[in-house]
């Protein structure tokens, strides 16, 4: 899994550009053309591919099997139903991977969404959840 952060870029399709230079560079697979899904969620032609922002990073992850990334400030304040921010950055990173989007409707009071969550990282006072993807992780600034 590739994991691309930027803090230069305002858009999945401009940091997908960069991404392909290293690609390119690495003889990999290029991302091309960022089209969306019905709910809106990224999609292209090599990869299975998911995106998230917050101020001013933008994080692309590209992998061989569904995934996907979120990223929230440490600081903010999830929805009261989701207890902590590493549950509701779990609970996004997961709906990105199936495609399912975010349904606030359906949370549970008191649910556990980080199982079945890769892992958290820290990333200058944010937070990181990736779901699914591939075991091996490599992250690459642009």
């Amino acid at each position: 899994m590739l994991i691309f952060v930027s803090d230069s870029c305002n858009s999945t399709e401009e940091i997908a550009a960069k991404a392909d230079v290293v690609l390119a560079l690495a003889g990999k697979p290029l991302v091309g053309r960022v089209e969306r899904t019905q709910n809106g969620a990224p999609k292209c032609k090599n990869y299975k591919i998911s995106a998230t922002h917050t101020d001013g990073v933008i994080l692309l992850a590209l992998a061989d099997v569904p995934v996907g990334i979120d990223v929230e400030r440490e600081d903010r304040k999830p929805p009261v139903s989701m207890r902590s921010i590493y549950n509701w950055t779990a609970y996004e990173a997961k709906r990105k991977m199936t495609g399912e989007g975010i349904k606030l409707a359906e949370i549970r009071e008191g649910g556990d969404y980080t199982d079945g969550v890769s892992f958290h990282i820290f990333l200058d006072g944010k937070i990181v959840a990736i779901a699914g993807g591939d075991d091996d992780v490599f992250t690459v600034w642009v």
